[in-house]
Protein backbone atom coordinates (compact mmCIF):
# COMPACT_ATOMS: atom_id res chain seq x y z
CA UNK A 1 0.00 0.00 0.00
CA UNK A 2 3.20 2.69 0.27
CA UNK A 3 3.67 3.05 -2.77
CA UNK A 4 -0.10 2.94 -4.11
CA UNK A 5 -0.74 6.18 -1.85
CA UNK A 6 2.44 7.78 -2.42
CA UNK A 7 2.71 7.75 -5.78
CA UNK A 8 -1.02 8.44 -6.21
CA UNK A 9 -0.88 11.33 -3.73
CA UNK A 10 1.89 12.74 -6.14
CA UNK A 11 0.38 12.14 -9.32
CA UNK A 12 -2.35 13.90 -8.19
CA UNK A 13 0.09 16.75 -6.80
CA UNK A 14 1.83 17.12 -10.03
CA UNK A 15 -1.41 16.72 -11.91
CA UNK A 16 -2.62 19.79 -10.46
CA UNK A 17 0.42 21.62 -10.47
CA UNK A 18 0.12 20.98 -14.50
CA UNK A 19 -3.71 21.98 -15.01
CA UNK A 20 -2.95 25.10 -13.28
CA UNK A 21 -0.66 26.08 -16.13
CA UNK A 22 -2.50 25.50 -19.04
CA UNK A 23 -3.77 28.51 -21.27
CA UNK A 24 -6.87 29.25 -19.97
CA UNK A 25 -7.99 30.97 -23.15
CA UNK A 26 -6.85 27.99 -24.84
CA UNK A 27 -9.41 25.93 -22.50
CA UNK A 28 -12.03 28.45 -23.76
CA UNK A 29 -11.52 27.98 -27.43
CA UNK A 30 -11.55 24.38 -27.02
CA UNK A 31 -14.92 24.21 -24.95
CA UNK A 32 -16.19 26.43 -27.45
CA UNK A 33 -15.14 24.61 -30.62
CA UNK A 34 -17.23 21.91 -29.18
CA UNK A 35 -20.23 23.02 -28.23
CA UNK A 36 -19.95 24.73 -31.86
CA UNK A 37 -19.18 21.38 -33.72
CA UNK A 38 -21.30 19.41 -35.15
CA UNK A 39 -19.59 16.06 -34.16
CA UNK A 40 -16.30 15.95 -32.38
CA UNK A 41 -13.64 13.05 -33.00
CA UNK A 42 -11.16 12.10 -31.00
CA UNK A 43 -7.86 10.65 -31.97
CA UNK A 44 -5.03 8.99 -29.05
CA UNK A 45 -2.88 5.84 -29.70
CA UNK A 46 -2.60 3.46 -26.54
CA UNK A 47 -3.31 5.17 -23.06
CA UNK A 48 -3.96 8.37 -24.24
CA UNK A 49 -6.55 7.06 -26.40
CA UNK A 50 -8.09 5.28 -23.69
CA UNK A 51 -7.97 8.98 -21.74
CA UNK A 52 -9.84 10.47 -25.21
CA UNK A 53 -12.53 7.19 -25.14
CA UNK A 54 -13.23 8.04 -20.98
CA UNK A 55 -13.93 11.83 -22.36
CA UNK A 56 -15.71 10.60 -25.80
CA UNK A 57 -18.56 8.62 -23.19
CA UNK A 58 -19.00 11.67 -21.32
CA UNK A 59 -19.11 14.06 -23.95
CA UNK A 60 -21.93 11.42 -25.25
CA UNK A 61 -23.84 11.77 -21.41
CA UNK A 62 -24.19 15.25 -22.00
CA UNK A 63 -25.45 14.97 -25.66
CA UNK A 64 -22.68 15.76 -27.75
CA UNK A 65 -22.24 13.63 -31.06
CA UNK A 66 -18.55 12.21 -30.54
CA UNK A 67 -16.46 9.64 -32.75
CA UNK A 68 -13.52 8.05 -32.01
CA UNK A 69 -11.15 8.09 -34.78
CA UNK A 70 -10.59 4.38 -36.03
CA UNK A 71 -13.91 2.94 -35.07
CA UNK A 72 -15.81 1.35 -37.64
CA UNK A 73 -18.79 3.17 -36.78
CA UNK A 74 -16.98 6.66 -37.65
CA UNK A 75 -17.99 9.20 -40.15
CA UNK A 76 -15.97 11.27 -42.69
CA UNK A 77 -14.72 14.40 -40.73
CA UNK A 78 -16.35 17.94 -42.46
CA UNK A 79 -15.36 21.12 -41.60
CA UNK A 80 -17.65 22.07 -39.26
CA UNK A 81 -16.32 19.35 -36.78
CA UNK A 82 -14.05 19.57 -34.34
CA UNK A 83 -10.87 16.73 -33.95
CA UNK A 84 -9.39 16.19 -30.18
CA UNK A 85 -5.97 14.89 -31.17
CA UNK A 86 -4.37 13.25 -28.01
CA UNK A 87 -0.58 12.78 -27.93
CA UNK A 88 2.07 13.17 -25.23
CA UNK A 89 5.31 13.09 -27.75
CA UNK A 90 3.14 14.89 -30.13
CA UNK A 91 4.68 12.44 -32.73
CA UNK A 92 2.44 9.41 -32.47
CA UNK A 93 1.89 8.99 -36.25
CA UNK A 94 -1.99 7.88 -36.14
CA UNK A 95 -2.53 10.94 -34.58
CA UNK A 96 -0.50 13.37 -36.80
CA UNK A 97 -1.82 11.79 -39.53
CA UNK A 98 -5.27 12.44 -38.23
CA UNK A 99 -4.79 15.86 -37.44
CA UNK A 100 -3.10 16.90 -40.93
CA UNK A 101 -6.71 15.11 -42.41
CA UNK A 102 -8.53 16.70 -40.16
CA UNK A 103 -6.70 20.19 -40.60
CA UNK A 104 -7.17 19.69 -44.93
CA UNK A 105 -10.82 19.54 -44.14
CA UNK A 106 -10.98 22.45 -42.51
CA UNK A 107 -12.30 21.06 -38.91
CA UNK A 108 -11.12 22.94 -35.49
CA UNK A 109 -7.78 20.86 -34.78
CA UNK A 110 -7.57 20.54 -30.94
CA UNK A 111 -3.99 19.32 -29.93
CA UNK A 112 -3.66 17.91 -26.10
CA UNK A 113 -0.05 17.57 -26.07
CA UNK A 114 3.07 17.86 -23.36
CA UNK A 115 5.12 19.04 -26.69
CA UNK A 116 3.74 21.69 -28.31
CA UNK A 117 6.38 22.22 -31.08
CA UNK A 118 6.07 18.88 -32.53
CA UNK A 119 4.45 17.60 -35.61
CA UNK A 120 1.51 17.55 -33.93
CA UNK A 121 2.18 21.26 -32.68
CA UNK A 122 1.92 22.14 -36.03
CA UNK A 123 -1.04 20.91 -37.19
CA UNK A 124 -3.55 22.22 -34.42
CA UNK A 125 -5.60 25.49 -34.11
CA UNK A 126 -5.65 25.24 -30.17
CA UNK A 127 -3.11 24.07 -27.91
CA UNK A 128 -3.53 22.50 -24.67
CA UNK A 129 -0.11 21.85 -23.25
CA UNK A 130 0.07 19.18 -20.31
CA UNK A 131 3.61 19.77 -19.07
CA UNK A 132 4.15 15.93 -18.04
CA UNK A 133 6.70 13.66 -18.66
CA UNK A 134 5.91 11.15 -21.69
CA UNK A 135 6.93 8.26 -23.04
CA UNK A 136 9.74 10.24 -24.87
CA UNK A 137 12.46 11.84 -22.12
CA UNK A 138 11.58 14.83 -20.51
CA UNK A 139 13.66 17.63 -20.48
CA UNK A 140 12.05 18.94 -17.18
CA UNK A 141 12.13 15.77 -15.25
CA UNK A 142 14.08 16.21 -12.12
CA UNK A 143 13.81 13.84 -9.21
CA UNK A 144 11.44 16.18 -6.95
CA UNK A 145 8.43 14.81 -9.31
CA UNK A 146 8.75 12.25 -7.20
CA UNK A 147 11.11 12.27 -4.76
CA UNK A 148 13.07 9.61 -2.71
CA UNK A 149 12.28 6.13 -4.34
CA UNK A 150 9.31 6.83 -6.15
CA UNK A 151 10.69 8.65 -9.24
CA UNK A 152 10.28 5.52 -11.82
CA UNK A 153 6.87 4.05 -10.48
CA UNK A 154 5.23 6.28 -12.99
CA UNK A 155 6.47 4.88 -15.97
CA UNK A 156 6.76 6.23 -19.63
CA UNK A 157 3.58 8.34 -20.19
CA UNK A 158 1.80 8.19 -16.83
CA UNK A 159 1.84 11.26 -15.78
CA UNK A 160 0.69 12.78 -18.76
CA UNK A 161 -1.74 10.25 -19.23
CA UNK A 162 -3.35 10.56 -15.61
CA UNK A 163 -3.09 14.61 -15.95
CA UNK A 164 -4.91 14.48 -19.23
CA UNK A 165 -7.62 12.26 -17.65
CA UNK A 166 -7.80 14.33 -14.67
CA UNK A 167 -7.90 17.70 -16.81
CA UNK A 168 -10.48 16.13 -19.00
CA UNK A 169 -12.80 14.92 -16.47
CA UNK A 170 -12.34 18.43 -15.08
CA UNK A 171 -13.50 19.63 -18.55
CA UNK A 172 -16.88 17.87 -18.38
CA UNK A 173 -17.52 19.22 -14.62
CA UNK A 174 -17.31 22.94 -16.96
CA UNK A 175 -19.74 21.35 -19.53
CA UNK A 176 -22.26 20.44 -17.09
CA UNK A 177 -22.12 24.18 -15.37
CA UNK A 178 -21.73 25.83 -18.19
CA UNK A 179 -24.85 23.75 -19.89
CA UNK A 180 -26.99 22.75 -16.77
CA UNK A 181 -26.56 19.65 -16.49
CA UNK A 182 -26.67 17.26 -13.44
CA UNK A 183 -26.04 13.80 -13.13
CA UNK A 184 -29.51 12.53 -13.42
CA UNK A 185 -28.91 14.18 -16.97
CA UNK A 186 -26.33 12.12 -17.62
CA UNK A 187 -27.69 8.59 -16.70
CA UNK A 188 -30.69 8.87 -19.27
CA UNK A 189 -27.92 8.42 -21.64
CA UNK A 190 -25.71 5.74 -19.85
CA UNK A 191 -25.86 2.66 -21.73
CA UNK A 192 -28.70 0.18 -20.98
CA UNK A 193 -27.88 -2.34 -23.71
CA UNK A 194 -24.44 -4.60 -22.07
Amino acid sequence: MEYIKKTAENITKHALKVIDQIDEEQVDKMIDSILNAESTFIVGSGRSELMGKAFAMRLMHLGFDVHIVGDVTTPAIKETDCLIAISGSGETKAVTMAAGTAKETGATVVGITANTSSTLGKRIDIAVNIESKTKEPWKHYTSNVLKGNYDDLTPMGTLFEDSTHLFLDGLIAEFMARLGKKEIDLKKRHATIE
